[in-house]
């Protein structure tokens, strides 16, 4: 039996993945600045699903002023509605809870039920 032929391990030096974050960062600082309150950008868009980069306002809470910021705008391509998501970890408490086998298991029961109804019209 021959063995698998070996494939060289790609190292990206931590410099470069360090100003590779730092690029990104600094794009969003700018986009920061020059966004108006609410102004969208859209990131990607998969299937119906659209992501977007949101800038939220200023904003007086019970805990004091949240300064503006930008977010995530997960939504429906025909929907202005979604989740606006400010921090990874929301974004990946949402991933975990979206790929459970519960959710994924009553999407494909409620893509059978939303089968099985027929709707009828009146003349």
């Amino acid at each position: 039996m021959s063995e698998a032929p070996q494939v060289p391990e790609v190292t990206v030096p931590e410099e470069r993945v360090v100003e590779e974050k730092q690029t990104l960062v600094d794009k969003l600082e700018n986009l920061l600045k020059s966004m108006k309150d609410w102004e969208r950008r859209p990131i990607i868009e998969v299937g119906k699903a659209v992501v977007e980069i949101v800038k939220l306002p200023k904003r007086q809470t019970k805990k004091g002023t949240e300064p503006e910021r930008l977010a995530l705008h997960l939504r429906l391509k025909d929907s202005f509605k979604g989740i606006f998501v400010e921090s990874y970890d929301e974004l990946d408490d949402i991933l975990r809870a979206l790929n459970s086998k519960t959710v994924h298991d009553i999407a494909k029961a409620l893509d059978e039920l939303s089968k099985r109804r027929v709707i009828e019209y009146g003349l």
